[in-house]
């Protein structure tokens, strides 16, 4: 039987291309609330064209800390062209986070300072799952409340049922094993260790990335890129009606 495979690349995003569309198409498969909040963050839709200046002036000579994000973010435009990547996916979607108890002169419409980014990925409403991530903290907020509100609010947005939440079954968070502070935060915000996904990540090849990596077969299809395992968490819908929910309440109570 004859076959054809008609499949064509996706298009390279322009430099053009790298702020999204006007207006700001989310393009996500789930109904997006105006915003995300607990009493010390909001998190809204992440609009580069509004937050990206923010972002980039608080992270400038930080870029280290992406050392366990398994993309290239070293310039701003490889950082736009993730997020861009990202709207194109419709089982993706990047949030401001917003920390409401520090004020920004320059941006009070946003009721509070740029804290990082955080995402939702891998979506899938067939299988009612999906995964938090990437979780930016930027560095004069790190070792706050940030990183538990954040994961608070999304967690209730994903696993409470309509109409607060979408009522899904499961959420993942992944980590690298080395990255101890990631580790921590899942298992304080409720996340069963679910294993360790072997090779689960091809890691670029710039600096920071090769002390982590390890090596794969030669001639495989990865042209000499190094790989990382992944630990895989997981919080399922019966382990948040079962004491989850209270448990993250407890634990946003309690961060200062």
């Amino acid at each position: 039987m004859a076959f054809v495979n008609n499949h064509v690349p996706e298009s390279k995003i322009t430099e053009a291309e790298l702020y999204g569309p006007e207006p700001y198409d989310l393009n996500f498969v789930l109904p997006v609330p105006p915003v995300l909040s607990t009493d010390k963050v909001r998190l809204v839709p992440f609009i580069p064209r509004i937050h990206a200046p923010a972002y980039f002036d608080a992270i400038r000579g930080y870029e280290t800390m992406y050392q366990y994000i398994p993309v290239v973010l070293e310039y701003p435009s490889d950082f736009l062209r993730f997020v861009e990547t990202c709207r194109r996916d419709k089982t993706s979607l990047m949030f401001a986070v917003i920390d409401t108890t520090r004020p920004d002169p320059k941006h009070p419409e946003w009721e509070g300072s740029l804290a990082g980014m955080f995402g939702l990925i891998g979506t899938d409403t067939t299988n009612l799952v999906t995964e938090i991530g990437p979780a930016i903290v930027l560095p004069a907020f790190q070792r706050t409340h940030v990183s538990s509100h954040a994961v608070g609010s999304l967690l209730k947005y994903v696993l409470d049922l309509a109409p607060s939440g979408v009522g899904f079954r499961r959420v993942k968070w992944g980590a690298a094993p080395h990255n101890i502070p990631s580790n921590n935060l899942a298992r304080r915000m409720g996340f069963k260790f679910g294993g360790i996904l072997r090779w689960r990540y091809v890691l670029p090849t710039v600096e920071g990335y090769q002390k982590w990596g390890k090596e794969a077969r030669a001639g495989d299809a990865g042209n000499g890129l190094l790989g990382r395992d992944g630990n895989e968490w997981v919080l399922c819908w019966d382990d948040w009606e079962e004491g989850g929910r209270e448990l993250v309440e407890r634990a946003l109570a309690r961060v200062a």
